[in-house]
């Protein structure tokens, strides 16, 4: 009987934890008629909300001169916040230095660069595209005929690649501008197809997912070894990662009905089937999650393989790999964050806006409303994602705020300003100098 109400007591505890928040389902995106043939592979979030999708297999094709033909392509799906696609989607291939790339290969997963721009696994190649125009920026080849996963960055801009072959090639880093910096892990173990690192880079969460479990990998600064630290996550069978956008909560698929959850060995778990789990980590605690809403009941071809939030942390977005055409991805609403009648986001009281004139011409007030004490920074990027002025940095009590922020040093252009809280991004904003 103990044992008995002891396993209730854990059952009821995780649901708790993991139900508390209850993501609000929001339907297929943009709609039901987009359908994945082989399904999705990869889905991320760019800062102005844009949502990028891959199908693993061709959905399209493209003429390609030296072979006199069209060749079928893997595509890549772009959309705004409303689902309507951008003016430069579908994107089919990129030119970089003078040469025409085609997506010939099977796609392998998409992220948001720490610069917004879209990193995108494309066989055993890696791309980096331009999230405002869809051209191509950069390209790199960690290893000849290795099929990668999607590939995570560090608050620097640092990547890591990893290939989908437990052993194949290593964890390998590299700067943001894709120059080689050294391996990682010399020798990946299990199958995966996603990993996540930490904003410093100092730590891998790898989710080889025939592990059962996400391996934690660390080191104590980047000029030092990785060595094996923790293993969480026990009991998941992840195929699928993503930071919140404060990057305080990792959120990892559990399994799927292909790979079924709970196997890790002598642990007993109750993880539930196609469900993104959210870990806080600076507590070690479960505290959030979204579950795949089935188009055909136990299916094993719907596969968790890509999660990606919006700036504000208001949309999450879920995508499934598997052969069959059902509505590709899925959107989910943050019920506790809102946007007021001003289109203002709201994250838990928390609000943001400016006073005219815009264009800042010198100098304009940012009004911020704070419903508890907290550590708040409000920074100024250019359009490229460069941080180029600090107008608060500081903790700052509870109430309304209101600063004057002077434009005088800034050459005329398009600008962000982000105001974030202990950590979360609370809004961004487009500013314009004259």
């Amino acid at each position: 009987m103990k044992k008995l109400l002891t396993t209730l007591s854990l059952v009821l505890m995780l649901s708790g934890a993991a139900f508390s928040q209850g993501w609000i389902y929001e339907g297929a995106f943009p709609d039901t008629n987009f359908k994945g043939f082989s399904g999705g592979h990869g889905v991320a979030v760019d800062p102005d909300g844009k949502v990028w999708i891959t199908f693993y297999n061709p959905s399209d094709s493209i003429f390609v001169p030296d072979s006199g033909k069209n060749v079928p392509v893997r595509v890549i799906y772009v959309f705004n916040p409303d689902g309507t696609p951008v003016s430069f989607s579908p994107i089919k291939s990129v030119t970089i230095n003078g040469v025409f790339d085609p997506f010939f290969f099977p796609n392998r997963g998409l992220h948001a660069a720490h610069d917004g721009n879209i990193l995108y696994s494309n066989g055993d190649r890696l791309f980096k595209i331009n999230y405002q125009t869809g051209e191509g920026i950069a390209k790199v080849i960690p290893g000849s005929g290795v099929a990668l996963t999607a590939c995570p960055v560090a608050d620097d801009g640092r990547v890591f690649t990893a290939p989908v072959t437990p052993g194949a090639m290593p964890i390998k880093e590299y700067a943001a501008d894709f120059t080689f910096l050294g391996n990682a892990v010399d020798t990946t173990v299990g199958f995966s197809r996603s990993f996540e690192v930490s904003p410093d880079g100092n730590t891998i969460y790898w989710a080889g997912y025939t592990n059962h479990c996400v391996i934690v990998y660390n080191r104590a600064s980047e000029f030092d070894p990785f060595a094996v630290v923790d293993t969480i996550f026990k009991g998941f069978d992840s195929e699928s990662f993503s930071w919140s956008p404060n990057r305080q909560i990792l959120w990892a698929s559990s399994g799927s009905y292909n790979d079924l959850p709970n196997r890790y060995p002598g642990e007993t778990t109750y993880w539930d089937v196609a469900t993104w789990y959210a870990r806080d980590m600076n507590t070690g605690q479960i505290v959030d999650s979204i579950k795949w809403q089935f188009n055909t009941p136990a299916n094993p071809s719907e596969r968790p393989r890509g999660i990606a939030f919006s700036p504000d942390y208001r949309y999450a977005y879920v995508t499934c790999f598997g052969a069959s055409n059902y509505p590709v991805v899925q959107k989910f609403r943050n019920p506790n964050v809102s946007v007021d009648d001003q289109g203002l986001t709201v994250v838990e009281g928390y609000k943001l806006s400016q006073n005219y004139p815009n264009p800042f011409n010198p100098t304009t007030s940012i009004n911020f409303e704070l419903p508890k004490n907290g550590y708040t920074t409000l920074k100024i990027y250019d359009m490229l994602g460069n941080e180029v002025a600090t107008v608060i940095d500081k903790e700052m009590s509870a109430g309304q705020h209101t600063v004057n922020f002077n434009a005088q040093n800034l050459a005329s252009g398009t600008y962000l300003y982000q105001l974030n809280v202990n950590g979360v991004r609370i809004s961004n904003k487009m500013i314009l100098m004259k």
